[in-house]
C-alpha cells in the first residue's frame, strides 16, 4: 500500500512540474514570439520618402528630356528592291505527250518541271538619324543594300526620297541623303564611344516593327563584343535596352543626348531578348568623310592574323593579363613582315594606346591612313620591344594577295571553326571571290578549302605554297567544304597561263 502511494506521489509531482514549466514558457516566450511575428514594418521618415520621390522625378524628367531632344532627328527609312524568286511550273504528264514521245523524252510522275522566275517588290524598314542640315542620314548598310528606291519619313510626318551616298559592308554602315528642298532639319550630337562604361544608362530610339519613334531604356551590358558575324569589323556595344527589327540604324544615346552607337542587331529571331548590339559611333567617325563623299573606304593594312589571348596562353608566354593580340600568322611581304613582327608575338600597344583585344587591333589598324607609320609595342621572349611599322593600303594589299584562282583566304582559327559548329576543322576560310574567279559559282565566301592537290592545308601560307607549285596547264583537285550545305566536294581546276 505504501509503495503504491509513493509511486502515485511521484507521478503527481512530475505532472505538476510539467505544468509549471509549460506555464513559464507560455508566459515568458510566447508573447515575445508574437511580438516579433506581428510587428509592422518600420515606416520610413517622411523626409526620406520625399527625397526618393524627388530623385525618381528628376530621373524621369532626365529620360524625357533626352527622348524629346533626340527623337526629332530620328527618321523612318523604307527601302524597296525587286526580288526574283525561282519556281517550277508543274505540267500534266499528258501535256504534249506525243511530242515528248517522239523526241525521246519521258516526263516524270508529276510532268515536266519548267523553271520560271517570279518578280515581286520587297520593302524593308529601318531607322536612321539626321547628321547635318544638308540632309545626310546615318543608317545601317543592310537597311539600304541593293535598294532601288529609298524613302525617308521625318518626325513631323513629311516624306522625302533619298539616295545612298556611301556604303561600307565591312562595318555595316551607310549614309543616305534627302533629295529635294527641305526646311531646317533637326540634327544629333555625336559622342565618344571610347568613354562608354559598362552599367551606364542608354536610350534606344527607332521604329521597331514600323512603330514610329519608339523609345526604350537600359544600360550598357558589355563593350568590345566581336565574333558575332554581324560585320567584318566588330567591336560592338551590348545593351539590354529593347531593340527589335526596325531599330536597325537608329541611335543609341547617353543621358547627355549624345549618340554613342548605331543599333544594328539582336540575338534570336522575332523580338527582343534583352541582348542587343550597336556599332560604336567612333567606328562611324573613322570612315565618316569617305561615306559622306561617296568614296570607297580606305583602310590601313598591317598584314597579321591575330587572336585573343587566353589565360593559359598568357602564362605560357610569361605575359601578365589577357589584354593584347596574339600574332598567329604574318603575311609574307607585308608591312608587319618587313618590320620584323613574328608569329607568337603579343601586340600590346599601337601608337602608345593599349590594345585590348584582336578586334580592337584590327579596327584601329583599319582606321589608320595608308602610308602612315605606327609604333607597335610587342611582347617577345618575355620582354617588351617596339617596332616601327609603315601601314599599307588594304585594298591594294588584298588585290595583290589574291591567288590565281581569284580567291582571298585566311587561316581558319579554332574560334571560327567553333562558330561553324565544326570544332577541330582545319583549312583556309574563303573571304572573297573575285568577279572573274575561275571557281565563281562553285566556291563562295565562307566556304573552307581543306586540301589542295590531295594535301591538307592548315594555314593560308600552306595553301598559297601548294597553289604556287601547280604548273601552268596542270589540273589541280581542291576539296572544298560548302558552308551552306555542310558538305565537302572535290573541284578540278586547270591553271591558265595568264594567271
Amino acid at each position: 500500500m505504501t509503495k503504491r502511494v509513493s509511486i502515485l506521489a511521484v507521478l503527481v509531482a512530475g505532472f505538476a512540474t510539467g505544468l509549471f514549466f509549460t506555464g513559464v514558457f507560455r508566459s515568458e516566450t510566447a508573447p515575445e514570439l508574437r511580438s516579433v511575428q506581428s510587428a509592422p514594418p518600420a515606416a520610413q521618415p517622411p523626409e526620406q520618402l520625399a527625397e526618393l520621390r524627388d530623385f525618381a522625378g528628376r530621373l524621369e524628367t532626365l529620360f524625357q528630356t533626352v527622348a524629346n531632344t533626340v527623337s526629332p532627328a530620328v527618321v523612318l527609312v523604307e527601302a524597296e528592291q525587286t526580288v526574283r524568286v525561282p519556281y517550277f511550273e508543274f505540267r500534266s504528264p499528258f501535256d504534249d505527250l506525243f511530242e515528248d514521245f517522239f523526241r525521246g523524252e519521258r516526263p516524270g510522275p508529276f510532268g515536266r518541271q519548267e523553271p520560271r522566275e517570279r518578280e515581286f517588290r520587297r520593302r524593308g524598314i529601318g531607322s536612321g538619324f539626321i547628321l547635318d542640315e544638308e540632309g545626310h542620314i546615318v543608317t545601317n548598310n543592310h537597311v539600304v543594300a541593293g535598294a532601288e528606291g529609298v524613302k525617308v519619313t521625318l518626325s513631323d510626318g513629311s516624306t522625302f526620297e533619298a539616295r545612298v551616298t556611301g556604303r561600307d559592308e565591312k562595318t555595316d554602315l551607310a549614309v543616305i541623303r534627302i533629295e529635294g528642298s527641305h526646311k531646317a532639319l533637326p540634327t544629333v550630337k555625336l559622342g565618344d564611344s571610347e568613354k562608354v562604361k559598362i552599367g551606364q544608362w542608354v536610350i534606344a530610339i527607332g521604329n521597331p516593327f514600323g512603330l514610329r519613334h519608339t523609345v526604350s531604356a537600359g544600360i550598357i551590358s558589355a563593350t568590345g563584343r566581336s565574333g558575332l558575324g554581324i560585320a567584318e569589323y566588330e567591336s560592338l556595344l551590348q545593351t539590354d535596352a529593347a531593340i527589335n527589327p526596325g531599330n536597325s540604324g537608329g541611335p543609341l544615346v547617353n543621358l547627355e543626348c549624345e549618340v554613342i552607337g548605331i543599333n544594328t542587331a539582336i540575338v534570336g529571331r522575332g523580338g527582343n531578348l534583352g541582348i542587343g548590339f550597336a556599332i560604336p559611333i567612333n567606328m562611324f567617325r573613322d570612315i565618316q568623310d569617305d561615306l559622306l563623299k561617296g568614296h570607297e573606304v580606305v583602310r590601313g593594312f598591317m598584314g597579321v592574323e591575330v587572336r585573343d589571348l587566353t589565360p593559359e596562353m598568357a602564362e605560357a608566354f610569361g605575359y601578365e593579363g589577357t589584354k593584347g593580340a596574339l600574332v598567329e600568322e604574318v603575311v609574307e611581304g607585308s608591312p608587319a613582315s618587313e618590320a620584323g613582327v613574328r608569329t607568337g608575338d603579343v601586340i600590346m600597344a599601337l601608337d602608345g594606346r593599349k590594345v585590348t583585344s584582336a578586334s580592337d587591333l584590327q579596327r584601329r589598324v583599319a582606321a589608320a591612313k595608308p602610308g602612315t607609320s605606327a609604333d607597335v609595342k610587342i611582347w617577345r621572349d618575355r620582354k617588351e620591344t617596339t617596332l616601327r611599322v609603315k601601314l599599307a593600303d588594304r585594298a591594294v594589299a588584298e588585290e595583290t594577295a589574291r591567288d590565281w584562282l581569284g580567291l582571298q583566304v585566311q587561316t581558319l582559327t579554332p574560334e571560327m571553326a567553333g562558330r561553324m559548329d565544326r570544332p577541330g576543322l582545319e583549312g583556309v576560310l574563303v573571304t572573297d571571290v573575285a568577279e572573274d574567279s575561275l571557281v565563281r559559282g562553285y566556291v563562295s565566301e565562307g566556304d573552307v578549302i581543306v586540301s589542295v592537290n590531295l594535301l591538307k592545308v592548315r594555314t593560308a601560307k600552306e595553301y598559297m605554297d601548294e597553289l604556287q607549285r601547280v604548273k601552268v596547264g596542270a589540273t589541280v583537285p581542291l576539296r572544298v567544304l560548302d558552308a551552306q550545305r555542310g558538305r565537302a566536294q572535290f573541284l578540278a581546276v586547270k591553271r591558265p597561263a595568264s594567271r
